[in-house]
């Protein structure tokens, strides 16, 4: 009769030769009651050198472990406070695989072409992050020209490309935007405030998704569609610009209690103006700012929406390391939820 290790040694050779067995299978073979085989395999199974599942007896495969990630290229055609984070996060994500990170910033579209002929010709490239800025139709026109069909594999960063381009075929990654649009303006409804101005920069996706679905999120909501979005930014658009009302003038007039504000930086360039005009925050106007890299550290800390720049960043690695593994794979577009992060700005008005 064969003793408990020999006996183990035997189930794992029977199990290894068949892939799966049950255990009435193994007791007649091994000539042992079914308990004791029973507890053979509880204990093999502790040691994970056998897998019990659905009534079998399974052989241990051990999880393939991933390759080392090779030469990772970041395209980046702007490097922001907003989007060293996620190239930041992104490094870190390359390195933590055993890959190389190679940061080479274009800003414009012949070096982003030159870019993508330079990591195509490098031997040990694995694939490429691209950050386009994309702060106009033209510029997106221009890319999607150049960048059509890059010969490795290929990830956008913090972007979606235009349903129907070519780029739009390949991986992405961004923040979730018009979630952020929702949830501040479920904390603003929360604390009473109804009458709601978007002032909001135009020179990027971001601002424009947030400008798209703004009027859309106040209608769900039931909160009255005060105006169009309006300009937050003295850098915007100079046609546009000129048609802006001053946001002063602009909160009198559609009696707004509430503003949402994009980005953190616009937010803090107002708070003196209002006060010069003797408007406080956030006594008389509540105010919910959009990227948090600054919003914290102005004469007023502002409540605002934080994308999940970190999170991108990582999640668009291991993208990329998934795409490598399965090339022929339709393409995934991820977005990641962003968080509303409270402070000072938003005071609570009679419902």
């Amino acid at each position: 009769m064969l003793g408990p290790a020999r006996r183990r040694e035997e189930i794992l050779a029977l199990v290894g030769a068949r892939g799966s067995a049950r255990v009435t299978e193994l007791s007649t073979a091994l000539g042992a009651a079914a308990v004791t085989i029973r507890r053979d395999v509880e204990a093999l199974a502790q040691e994970g050198r056998v897998t019990r599942r659905y009534g079998l007896v399974l052989a241990a495969c051990e999880a393939p472990r991933p390759s080392p990630l090779g030469t990772v290229v970041a395209v980046a055609s702007y490097v922001s406070g907003y989007m060293e984070q996620i190239l930041l996060a992104a490094q870190r994500a390359v390195v933590e695989a055993g890959g190389r990170y190679v940061l080479d910033v274009a800003p414009d579209a012949p070096a982003v072409h030159r870019s993508f002929e330079r990591a195509a010709a490098t031997e040990g490239v694995t694939g490429v992050l691209f950050a386009p800025r994309w702060q106009s139709v033209d510029e997106v026109t221009s890319d999607l020209n150049g960048v059509l069909a890059p010969r490795l594999p290929l990830v956008l960063l913090e972007r979606f490309a235009p349903r129907g381009s070519l780029l739009a075929a390949r991986d992405a990654v961004r923040s979730d935007h018009t979630s952020g649009v929702h949830q501040a303006l479920s904390h603003l409804r929360a604390h009473g405030h109804r009458r709601v101005l978007l002032l909001s920069r135009d020179d990027s996706p971001t601002a424009r998704t947030v400008r798209a679905c703004f009027a859309e999120a106040q209608r769900s909501l039931n909160m009255p569609v005060l105006s169009k979005p309006l300009l937050s930014s003295d850098g915007a658009d100079q046609e546009h610009r000129a048609h802006a009302p001053d946001p002063i003038e602009a909160v009198t007039r559609f009696g707004a209690t509430a503003l949402l504000v994009h980005s953190d930086v616009d937010a803090l360039a107002l708070l003196p103006r209002f006060e010069a005009a003797g408007v406080s925050v956030p006594d008389d106007l509540s105010i919910v700012s959009w990227d948090d890299v600054v919003a914290g550290v102005g004469s007023v800390p502002l409540t605002t929406i934080a994308p999940p720049k970190r999170e991108v960043g990582a999640a668009a690695v291991e993208l990329l390391r998934w795409r490598c593994a399965n090339p022929a794979a339709p393409a995934r577009r991820l977005e990641i939820a962003t968080r509303l992060i409270e402070r000072r700005s938003v005071r609570s008005i009679g419902r």
